[in-house]
C-alpha cells in the first residue's frame, strides 16, 4: 500500500507540474508575438537608418515617451552618441535575426517587445564585429523604440543568425 501511494503522489505532483508549467508557457504567448513584425520592423529600419545616417536626433524622435521621463531628447540623445564609443557609429545596416518578448517597465506595466538585430560595419570595425540591436514595443500612436545598444562578442562563438 505504501508503495500505491507514493506512486499516486508522485503522479499528482507530475500532473501538477505539468498544469503550472503549460499556465507559465501559455501566459507567455502574450509576448511580442501580439505585435506586426513587419511594422515593427519598419519603426526598427527607420531607427536604424537615422544613426547610419547620423541623425541621431531624428531616432530620438523614434522613440517611446517614457524614455522623456527622466531625460530630456538632448540627454537621451547624447547617451545614444556615448554608446557609439563601444562600437562605433553604423555606417550600415544588415537586418539578422528578431524575436520577440516583453519588458516590464517600473510602475508594473507589461508591454509585448520586437527586438531586432542588425549586423553593421561602424566608423571602428568592419561588419560582423558589432552589431546592434533595436527593442520596439507598442505606444499609444503606434510603436515606438524602447531600448538600443551595440553588441561585440567578447569571448566564444557568434551565435548561428550571426554568422
Amino acid at each position: 500500500m505504501t508503495i500505491s501511494r507514493t506512486f499516486s503522489s508522485l503522479g499528482t505532483r507530475c500532473n501538477l507540474f505539468a498544469v503550472i508549467v503549460s499556465v507559465l508557457f501559455l501566459s507567455g504567448c502574450n509576448s511580442g508575438s501580439s505585435i506586426d513584425r513587419v511594422a515593427a520592423q519598419k519603426v526598427s529600419d527607420s531607427f536604424m537608418a537615422y544613426l547610419v545616417a547620423d541623425r541621431v536626433n531624428d531616432a530620438v524622435g523614434e522613440m517611446e515617451p517614457e524614455m522623456f521621463q527622466s531625460a530630456t531628447r538632448g540627454q537621451v540623445e547624447a547617451q545614444i552618441r556615448k554608446l557609439f564609443d563601444y562600437c562605433g557609429r553604423p555606417l550600415d545596416s544588415e537586418l539578422r535575426h528578431d524575436e520577440v518578448g516583453y519588458k516590464v517597465y517600473v510602475s508594473g506595466h507589461k508591454n509585448p517587445t520586437r527586438k531586432f538585430y542588425y549586423a553593421a560595419s561602424t566608423n571602428q570595425y568592419p561588419k560582423g564585429v558589432c552589431f546592434y540591436s533595436v527593442e520596439v514595443v507598442p505606444i499609444p500612436n503606434g510603436l515606438g523604440v524602447t531600448a538600443f545598444g551595440p553588441l561585440k562578442l567578447q569571448s566564444g562563438e557568434l551565435p548561428q543568425w550571426a554568422r
